[in-house]
């Protein structure tokens, strides 16, 4: 343990090196957007307008969701190449470091907003939920990170099990979403469709790109993870039209997002139950929890799982 402790240090030092240096490209990159965006502003009689604050809000956002996401890659790349097994624990450790990451960026932005004081109460509400949502964008990335080292810990044996060769593997995300439209009939152009609530270009993105890697972990015999990634769509997506419908849970977890949907008649029944099986599943599928055969998944299993993402998808109504 302590031989882990040494190196994930190590590989964290070497992460940091990197990541200031693009931090310091990004954060001067958006020093010399935020004058432009006023001047823009300014010249057109609206500096003090709310389009403004927006304009300034959504600049420094991408900023912010940049300087994430290179966080999270650097960690990972570091620790992927001298750590053979990325266990839970390593695994809280990067999150832990992506959130404290968000959480200081998100401190100090008020304080560098310009007329900070006025603009506090329009923005303090949007700034709360986008730091939610990059924390629990956080989360997902190094859950990901976590499956693919087993997926990769796996992979021999699973390859020669099944003759499927990781060329193969590889080859099938070039088509995935033709595969899902073969075999459940739902395009990404009609499940994008389906989606409407989740506006952010950047969400979407990752929420296309999750919904066809679960698929191809599904086919290619990885349930376990396929299941896990499959239920952490469908509670992200559950998050984001319970926002959309401006409904507010008490506690943000799957459990009170399906008891919200299925009280507000939001979800049909036999679809809130659907959701609930997927959290289930995704309780038991970690080591500690799974002591059997009882508890082993199938590739049915994990195929229901990918489909149920679809399913769901049908009740997001207007």
């Amino acid at each position: 343990m302590v031989d882990i402790e040494i190196k994930m240090r190590n590989a964290f030092k070497l992460s940091d090196l990197l990541y200031f240096r693009e931090r310091d490209k990004i954060l001067s990159d958006l020093g010399k957007d935020l004058p432009r965006i006023s001047r823009k502003s300014q010249l057109s009689g609206g500096l003090n307008s709310s389009m403004h604050v927006n304009n300034i809000l959504d600049r420094r956002l991408e900023a912010i969701k940049q300087l994430v996401n290179f966080r999270i890659k650097l960690d990972t790349q570091k620790i992927d190449e001298i750590v053979d097994i990325i266990t839970v624990e390593i695994s809280e450790k990067i999150f832990e470091r992506a959130k404290q990451l968000i959480k200081d960026q998100m401190g100090n932005f008020c304080r560098r907003f310009p007329g900070s004081d006025s603009y506090l109460d329009l923005i303090n509400s949007r700034v709360i939920d986008e730091r939610n949502k990059l924390i629990s964008h956080a989360k997902r990335e190094v859950n990901i990170f976590q499956k693919q080292s087993e997926f990769k810990k796996q992979g021999k044996k699973v390859f020669n099990e099944m003759s499927v060769t990781e060329k193969e593997i590889q080859f099938s995300t070039l088509n995935a979403w033709d595969r899902i439209k073969n075999e459940f009939g739902v395009s990404k152009l009609a499940f994008g469709r389906k989606i409407y609530f989740v506006k952010d270009k950047f969400e979407r993105k990752i929420i296309f790109r999750d919904t066809s890697n679960s698929y191809i972990l599904a086919e290619n015999g990885f349930n376990k993870s396929a299941v896990i990634l499959a239920g952490s769509i469908i509670e992200e997506l559950l998050r984001l039209y319970l926002e959309y419908r401006n409904i507010h849970p008490s506690n943000n977890n799957f459990n009170e997002y399906i008891k919200l949907c299925e009280s507000k008649g939001i979800l049909k029944k036999g679809i809130s139950k659907l959701s609930d099986s997927v959290r289930h599943f995704r309780n038991i599928v970690h080591l500690k929890n799974e002591m059997g055969p009882k508890y082993t998944i199938s590739k049915a299993a994990a195929k229901n799982a990918v489909s149920s993402i679809f399913i769901i998808s049908n009740d997001f109504l207007k």
